[in-house]
């Protein structure tokens, strides 16, 4: 049984007469009357009654045909549905992200891509820059943004948001925004800042704003995780240093001083397999581009 078996059942039914289903299915009569005879003889059954007069349908035939218009219709949406896919307009997403990104652009381009693509759906999972890339790596995402990773020749890599970081330090420190003059003055300070296995570049970035102002930093707590960190400098724990945007998280027991006067920013970089073929994946690369 093929489909152009079941075409050809489902234009007798409308037509239920033989010459006219062949002239609409632009074949000739007898290659009509043979490729019902094949179908009835494959399911063992008559689906239609025949007289020199009239075609009718038989019950068996009335049950098969509401069958085949559910399997051609859904075959019809299969077919329409590829093509949405083949063309990235519709599909999946698996993409990863650290923390700050959800309080900083990732919506936006969210909602870009909803707008632009509304058929392609993202799964969002917050991951450490480190297990984003191993996720990459055994195509477990197809794309992840992570902060200030290392280049890497398997992947497109595209910078999607810059921005300055702060030391953060208890309400009480006697060094606020109005007497601070460089990060000299925290030459003495215990930090908490986030281990090198974190992310590479970004450890060493953090460590180099310490190191322009002439020390390094005594690490007395490690932690990649941005809320973790401001709770342990609530509780007098240490100091840190933080993207910007960790500023909305502020309360009355802590202190951002920005750093705007510095060469080092933070990074988010859009990473992406260069062998993904993905063309949902690639949607999102293009609203990317144009934001």
């Amino acid at each position: 049984m093929e489909l152009r078996h079941l075409r050809s059942f489902m234009v007798l039914c409308e037509h239920l007469h033989f010459g006219q289903a062949a002239e609409s299915l632009h074949i000739v009569q007898p290659a009509l009357t043979k490729q019902i005879k094949e179908l009835e003889a494959h399911l063992g059954v008559s689906l239609f009654q025949r007289s020199k007069r009239k075609v009718s349908i038989t019950h068996e035939g009335e049950y098969f045909r509401r069958q085949c218009a559910d399997i051609l219709e859904r075959l019809a949406n299969a077919e329409k549905e590829i093509r949405w896919i083949a063309d990235g307009n519709k599909g999946e997403v698996k993409l990863g992200y650290v923390g700050s990104c959800i309080h900083t652009f990732l919506p936006g381009l969210l909602a870009k891509l909803s707008e632009s693509h509304p058929g392609i759906h993202c799964y969002l999972n917050e991951m450490t820059s480190v297990a984003q890339e191993q996720s990459l790596i055994h195509n477990e995402l197809d794309v992840g943004f992570l902060r200030n990773p290392e280049k890497n020749p398997m992947y497109h890599q595209q910078i999607v948001f810059t921005e300055p970081f702060a030391v953060v330090i208890p309400a009480g420190h006697p060094i606020s925004q109005e007497n601070f003059e460089g990060m000299a003055q925290f030459s003495r300070e215990k930090f908490i800042l986030p281990t090198r296995s974190d992310g590479k570049l970004y450890y060493e970035l953090q460590l180099s704003i310490c190191e322009d102002a002439g020390f390094i930093p005594h690490i007395a707590h490690e932690s990649v995780h941005g809320h973790t960190v401001l709770r342990m400098v609530e509780h007098g724990l240490g100091i840190t240093l933080l993207p910007l945007s960790f500023l909305q998280f502020s309360n009355d027991k802590i202190r951002f001083i920005p750093l705007t006067n510095i060469a080092q920013k933070s990074e988010i970089t859009m990473l992406w397999k260069k062998e993904n073929r993905n063309p949902a994946m690639q949607r999102l690369v293009e609203v990317v581009a144009g934001s």
